[in-house]
């Protein structure tokens, strides 16, 4: 993968850097100075080179390469006889700012180059993570939407096994679908036609206790409770063991009531 962006890897603002490089510019050629009774005439340059790489290493090689310019002024002007004056240069001041400026640029350049393949590398680790995030984040809804069908299907699977003796479905907060068995079991000869109505067919208390279950939260799906329950307001009709058995399916509450097995 190439990065394209390789330049960007110093994270200084262009303020903040050339202060920076002024400043170990200046380091360089205050420590040098006072240093310069004790081994005049050698080494002019070589506190610049260390301040130069760092310069290098620290913000790019453009600020490198102009205070390699200064410091080759500065080591030319004070350090190289005659002191603090621009005079002829001999064979040897010629060698010693070839070898000052050849080897400090050659110097910056390598630093550059491994800077930028540094930053290249971070980058493409970083965008690895990242696609790698993502694909952990696809996979996790590939699971989440798999079990969420596989339940919607264990839910339709118990709605179509032993469909006959389901005896009314209630889906979300809607009203309470009755089915053919809720008829047969409470002895009605017509249909129901209002959404209501079949509630007086049921006895009062069990009515009650079966609209107290329909309007609880599904707490866990697939839970069932089992009690008896009378289809008739007649004193003397038997009670028929039923289950109510809850899910949610597609996010909403589905509650099914049908006969127990006996």
């Amino acid at each position: 993968m190439r990065i394209q962006n390789s330049k960007s890897w110093v994270r200084y603002s262009f303020a903040e850097a050339a202060l920076g490089s002024l400043t170990l510019v200046i380091c360089a050629f205050v420590v040098r100075y006072a240093l310069q009774p004790l081994i005049e005439p050698y080494a002019p340059f070589h506190f610049f080179i260390v301040a130069c790489l760092f310069i290098a290493y620290l913000y790019g090689y453009r600020l490198a390469l102009v205070s390699t310019l200064l410091s080759a002024f500065l080591g030319s002007f004070f350090f190289v006889e005659p002191y603090f004056t621009i005079g002829p240069a001999s064979v040897s001041d010629v060698i010693q700012f070839l070898n000052f400026s050849s080897v400090t640029v050659i110097a910056i350049f390598v630093i550059e180059k491994l800077q930028r393949t540094l930053y290249a590398r971070h980058m493409v680790l970083k965008i690895m993570e990242s696609r790698h995030k993502i694909s952990l984040y696809r996979e996790n809804d590939r699971i989440y939407f798999a079990k969420s069908n596989n339940e919607a299907w264990a839910v339709l699977d118990e709605l179509l096994t032993n469909f006959d003796d389901i005896i009314l479905i209630q889906y979300g907060v809607g009203n309470v679908k009755v089915e053919p068995l809720f008829l047969k079991l409470s002895s009605s000869a017509v249909p129901i036609l209002t959404l209501d109505e079949w509630q007086s067919f049921v006895h009062p208390e069990d009515l009650n206790q079966l609209l107290s279950k329909l309007m609880q939260p599904v707490s866990k799906s697939g839970e069932v409770d089992i009690f008896s329950m009378r289809f008739s307001t007649k004193p003397d009709m038997p009670a028929n063991l039923v289950e109510l058995e809850s899910f949610v399916f597609l996010g909403k509450p589905l509650k099914i009531l049908r006969l127990a097995a006996s």
